[in-house]
C-alpha cells in the first residue's frame, strides 16, 4: 500500500468516532471513553480463539489446544466431527457438561455464530435463529456473528440473477428484523460480517444498518474476508463503519481475490496494525476471535498439534497490537 493511502486511512481513524451512519438519518453510536485493564481481561477488548480450526477434532481437544496456547476466551463452533457442539439441540445434561468442560479448561465463551444452520427467511430457520440467541443468553454470551444473503450462484464468477437476488434480499430483511427484535429482548447483539452479498464491504455494511436500526444489530469486521471475496485491502470506508463494529473475526489472507490462502495472522497481507488503529479510533469495544490459520490446507484434516502452534503464534502476534491500540 502506498504511503499516501496509508496516511489517509490512519488519519481517518481519528474522525471515525464522530462519523454518522449516513444521510438517511440513522443515529451513530457515540464511542465510549477508553478504559485501562489487563490485556485480555480489559473492558475494551477480549481476545478469543474459535474452535473452528479444530472442527475435525473433538471439542475437548479444541478446548485443550486453545487453553494451552494461552487464550482465556473461546468462540465455540456449532459442530465438531459432525456432531453438535454448541446448538439448541443440546440436552440439559449436555449443556451442563459443556459448562463443566469450559470451566475445567479455564475458558470463557464470549461469542458464537448464529444462523448458519438454517435459512432465517423460513419459519423453521427463524425459530432456530431465535433458539440460538436464547442458547447464547443461557451461556452468558452477549455477541453473536451472522452473515447475510450470498451473492453468487458460483463464486467468484457467476452471480445470481438480479431478480433472484432482489427477491432474496427482500425476504431476508423482514426476517432479520424479527430476529433482531428477539435479540433485543434477549440482550444479545447480532453482528453481521462481510461474506459477499449485503455485507461485502464496509460501505455495504453501513447500508444494512440504515435498513434496520437497533442497538442490537451491529457489524463484525472480517478484513480477511474482504480481501478474499472482494480483493479489497484495506477497505477505504472502514473509518466510517468503525463506530458500529462490535466484534472482529481475525483471519489473514494471501494472494488475489478468490485465492484461498488463509495463513497465520501476521504472515499475510492484511494490515492488522492499521485495522486496529482504525477500529479502536472509532471506539471499538468487543470480542475478537481468531478464525483461520490453515493457509491452503484442509483444516478438518490438520494435525491438532500444528493447529496448537499456529493459534499460539497468532496470539503472540496480536497481543502487542491490541495493547498498543486498545490500551
Amino acid at each position: 500500500m502506498d504511503i499516501a493511502r496509508r496516511s489517509f486511512l490512519a488519519g481517518a481513524a481519528g474522525l471515525a468516532a464522530s462519523a454518522a451512519i449516513g444521510a438517511r438519518g440513522a443515529p451513530a453510536e457515540a464511542p465510549r471513553p477508553p478504559e485501562k485493564g489487563p490485556p485480555e481481561a480489559g473492558p475494551r477488548w477480549r481476545l478469543a480463539c474459535q474452535t473452528l480450526p479444530y472442527r475435525g477434532q473433538t471439542l475437548e481437544r479444541a478446548l485443550e489446544g486453545i487453553r494451552k496456547a494461552g487464550y482465556r476466551h473461546v468462540m465455540i463452533y456449532h459442530v465438531h466431527r459432525g456432531e453438535p457442539a454448541f446448538a439448541p439441540s443440546l440436552s440439559a445434561e449436555a449443556r451442563t457438561d459443556l459448562r463443566r468442560r469450559l470451566g475445567d479448561a479455564g475458558l470463557e465463551p464470549i461469542c458464537s455464530f448464529v444462523g448458519l444452520q438454517g435459512d432465517v427467511r423460513t419459519p423453521a430457520g427463524l425459530d432456530l435463529y431465535r433458539k440460538e440467541l436464547d442458547l447464547c443468553r443461557e451461556f452468558g454470551i452477549d455477541t453473536v456473528v451472522g452473515i447475510g444473503p450470498w451473492y453468487y450462484d458460483r463464486f467468484p464468477a457467476v452471480p445470481k440473477r438480479a431478480r433472484d437476488w432482489e427477491k432474496e434480499c427482500g425476504e431476508f430483511y423482514p426476517a432479520l428484523e424479527k430476529a433482531v427484535r428477539h435479540a433485543e429482548s434477549a440482550g444479545v447483539t447480532i453482528t453481521l460480517k462481510p461474506h459477499t452479498g449485503i455485507t461485502a464491504t464496509a460501505k455495504a455494511c453501513l447500508e444494512v444498518l440504515r435498513r434496520i436500526v437497533s442497538d442490537r444489530l451491529k457489524i463484525c469486521w472480517d478484513a480477511g474476508n474482504v480481501s478474499y471475496y472482494e480483493g479489497i485491502g484495506p477497505d477505504p470506508d472502514l473509518p466510517d463503519l468503525a463506530p458500529h463494529v462490535k466484534a472482529v473475526c481475525i483471519k489473514d489472507h494471501r494472494g488475489g481475490r478468490a485465492d484461498g490462502d488463509f495463513p497465520v495472522p501476521g504472515t499475510g497481507q492484511v494490515d492488522h496494525d492499521l485495522m486496529f488503529r482504525v477500529l479502536f479510533g472509532g471506539g471499538f469495544r468487543g470480542p475478537l476471535a481468531v478464525e483461520r490459520v490453515d493457509g491452503r490446507e484442509d483444516a478438518a484434516k490438520m494435525d491438532p498439534d500444528e493447529i496448537d502452534r499456529r493459534i499460539a503464534a497468532a496470539r503472540s502476534f496480536l497481543l502487542p497490537l491490541l495493547e498498543k491500540h486498545g490500551g
